[in-house]
């Protein structure tokens, strides 16, 4: 192993850092490319195309190969398929998990976990205690790049230990603080409230203190002589402070001096709220570390000095410290100075604690250790070499800033000045607890740039807002529960099987093993949701810009506003020179026609109802925006009236029968009315002469009869063909009814008597008696 990753092991590897460090860069340039290939909906429109078929077939290939290659080193046996992605991906897992166990159990044979046989006998002679090697936490370090990732296994959790109770309801927060030095108005706790008069929080205990606060006058004068420029690490003085009688003395010597540096080290992963690890204070004396998980019920006497303003607190990016130290402690701050703020006014490129060091003392910061786990006890040598290098050199910093500062300004403090206002108001926010509401998952959702439908909106806003009440109760991260990537994974997914779970969450945490049946069983109910219109929805961002040029101020030209003063959301308004801009704003006239206001431009309306023939000119976005509407208008109409359908069948039988009732009824009814006017016709038979022909009558009253029972039949028919059709109006069938009465009253009665039958008797029997052909028989 190279020395520089291992200083402990043998060189048996020359190569084996610029083998690493390639390995790691082609598998990240291999991931981010493979997160740049077209997926779902995109997936399929691509596989049209042959090129794009060919390439990724090449692709396949190549990773199977090149799999196979590496495989079959640790199972021989094993022989990647070509499109067979189920089988590859069952053997890759197979091979990754062989690997591991062959990894773990070296491990554990060289750090000697595995002698059962010694141990037992320590326990047979010692007793049954808990031996040394199960107490130790196991510290592991992972480089990724520039970062240093520091775990360790086996560490008790400090918040059981807590003296004062973790409150991770939605109630609100109180304020630890229980006595207030320094005070101008005594300790008074008092409640805000909102427009609707609900609770939002607590008033600062110091507002009265920080509305009052001007920085004394040695901070703003310039220094006789330059700032010395401190002593290494290793020659400062270092105090690692974890009783309460090493509290006691560190609060009496920041009683004696003017300035301090302070910042804070905080663990967020294996607990809700998050805990502050370590405090680091360095002063003129030397360094000092207290350990704040160790004497966290005594730090709230660093008020004596943290609120005095004859004393400066300097912090680089402070808006968390502030907060945690509050949350934590009940400590507060009065009289702070940011360098990260200072930064900002002497337009420094690099505002990171890292670039102010290199700056102005010349030293790189080794800041790889960003990410360790903070709850380590005892505190590793280089973790403590890194909370000392935050604040060893920050006094000297400040001093440095303080004199830039002055003379950016021609010796006049009013950039100092500004510093220290800024720096006010980040001691003056309150901390409160986070609040997670119906669209905290919008964020989430937001960031991830996925689309989803509304069953997988309502998958991920399910899970999100019961992840976060588990994380609660169990004061867990929400992170640490289910990850974010994971619980977009199960939203998009919506797997039918608990096998599908299992694909989405792999390497599967903890909490999602023990809550696997709860996680399915909330995906299917998503699943079983009907489908919503996915409506339009203008983003923030061009809505922002559509109320800006609409607005009757600003004009459609662009001009070079160089020579006028900047704005920038990090610095304070100013309203002289926004009025100054407002008034040369109004006096841009537009140069091309089109633009030039109108009677209808000038009241807000540029489209005047997708008129084409405007002669004003219409922009894109406008017409755009109008036909958006309407598409929005027909969506909802179609939407309404699928679920008017589906709200009428789910009303049950009840109607349906009543509807059918009601047509055999009205079928009856004309049945019965087709009948009384067949019969209250006059019979044809009785006007026949006597003197005909025999043959004649017969035959005409065959042909009534006849006809007779044909007209009733098909009358029956139309009636039960009307008892089916179940949506015609009862009108349209009586006005039918009608029709028919007025057609057969005003049809003349035809005359019978002197027709001749025998003409049409003799064809049908010409027809009938037609010569039949002959075959011959063949014998």
């Amino acid at each position: 192993m190279n020395s520089v990753l291992n200083p402990e092991a043998p060189e048996f590897y020359p190569h084996l850092t610029s083998v690493t460090q390639g390995g790691y860069t082609s598998i990240n340039k291999t991931i981010r490319s493979s997160n740049n290939f077209p997926s779902g909906t995109s997936l399929e429109l691509f596989k049209t195309f042959t090129d794009f078929n060919f390439v990724t077939c090449k692709l396949s290939e190549s990773v199977v190969v090149q799999s196979n290659e590496i495989i079959i080193t640790e199972l021989p046996a094993v022989k990647l398929k070509f499109n067979d992605n189920d089988y590859n991906t069952e053997k890759i897992v197979d091979a990754n998990d062989s690997m591991l166990d062959r990894i773990n159990i070296n491990i554990d044979s060289i750090c000697k976990v595995n002698k059962s046989s010694d141990q037992l006998v320590d326990v047979i002679e010692n007793g049954f205690k808990v031996s040394s090697w199960n107490k130790t936490p196991v510290i592991a370090k992972i480089q990724v790049g520039s970062a240093m990732f520091i775990g360790a296994k086996n560490i008790p959790r400090p918040q059981l230990t807590f003296k004062d109770t973790i409150d991770n309801s939605e109630s609100l927060w109180v304020p630890k603080i229980s006595d207030k030095p320094n005070n101008i108005k005594p300790l008074a706790l008092n409640i805000l409230y909102n427009e609707e008069g609900e609770a939002v929080g607590y008033e600062h205990p110091y507002k009265v203190e920080l509305e009052l606060y001007h920085p004394p006058s040695s901070f703003i004068d310039p220094d006789p002589e330059p700032p010395s420029f401190p002593p290494p690490l290793e020659k400062t003085k270092l105090t690692y402070i974890d009783t309460e009688s090493q509290v006691d003395a560190l609060v009496k010597h920041l009683n004696d001096v003017k300035e301090l540096a302070v910042d804070v080290e905080h663990h967020s992963y294996r607990t809700y709220q998050g805990i502050t690890c370590l405090i680091q204070i360095s002063t003129s004396e030397g360094d000092f570390i207290i350990d704040a998980l160790a004497v966290r019920e005594h730090i709230h006497k660093l008020n004596l000095s943290f609120t005095d303003p004859k004393k400066v607190k300097v912090f680089h990016g402070a808006e968390m410290d502030v907060l945690w130290l509050q949350r934590d402690f009940g400590v507060y701050i009065v009289g702070l100075f940011d360098t990260h703020q200072a930064a900002k006014v002497l337009k420094i490129s690099g505002l990171s604690l890292k670039s102010l060091l290199m700056r102005y003392c010349q030293v790189d910061a080794d800041k790889r250790y960003q990410l360790a786990d903070w709850r380590i006890r005892p505190l590793p040598d280089e973790l403590v070499k890194y909370a000392r290098m935050d604040t060893h050199y920050l006094l000297y910093i400040w001093r440095r800033m303080k004199n830039e500062l002055l003379e950016a300004a021609s010796g006049q403090p009013h950039l100092l000045l500004s510093v220290f206002e800024q720096s006010r108001q980040i001691c003056g926010v309150t901390y409160n607890k986070e609040v997670v509401h119906d669209n905290s998952h919008l964020g989430l959702y937001v960031r991830s740039k996925k689309s989803f439908n509304s069953r997988q909106m309502a998958a991920l806003k399910l899970l999100y807002k019961w992840r976060d009440s588990q994380a609660r109760v169990l004061d867990e991260s929400t992170t640490y529960l289910l990850p974010n990537h994971m619980l977009l994974s199960l939203a998009e997914a919506l797997p039918r099987e608990v096998q599908g779970v299992n694909a989405c969450c792999s390497p599967m945490p903890p909490f999602v093993k023990q809550n696997l049946i709860a996680i399915h069983r909330m995906l299917l109910s998503c699943r079983e949701l009907p489908m919503e219109p996915q409506l339009f929805q203008m983003p923030q961002s061009i809505s922002s810009m559509v109320n800006v040029a609409h607005h009757p101020l600003i004009s459609y030209n662009v001009h070079d506003l160089t020579h006028y003063p900047e704005f920038s959301e990090d610095q304070p308004i100013n309203l002289d020179q926004a009025a100054e801009c407002i008034e040369n704003y109004i006096d841009f006239q537009p140069d091309i026609n089109a633009f030039k206001p109108t009677s209808d431009s000038e009241t807000g309306n540029i489209v005047s109802n997708l008129n084409v023939d405007a002669k004003l000119f219409i922009p894109p976005f406008d017409r755009y925006r109008k036909y958006r509407t309407l598409a929005q208008m027909e969506e909802l109409k179609e939407f309404k009236d699928k679920e008017a359908k589906i709200a009428a069948i789910g009303k049950g039988n009840e109607l349906i029968k009543k509807e059918v009732l009601i047509k055999l009824q009205e079928a009856k009814a004309l049945v019965e009315a087709e009948e009384k006017s067949e019969t209250d016709k006059p019979d044809a038979a009785t006007e026949v002469d006597n003197d005909e022909n025999v043959i004649q009558k017969t035959v005409q009253r065959k042909r009534k009869i006849s006809s007779d029972k044909r007209e009733r039949k098909d009358s029956v028919a139309e009636a039960t063909k009307e008892d089916k059709t179940e949506n015609k109006p009862k009108n349209n069938q009586q006005n039918k009814m009608k029709n028919k009465s007025e057609i057969k009253s005003n049809v003349t009665r035809f005359n019978y008597k002197n027709v001749n039958y025998k003409k049409f008797y003799n064809e049908n029997e010409k027809v009938l008696k037609q010569p039949k052909m002959k075959f011959k028989k063949h014998k």
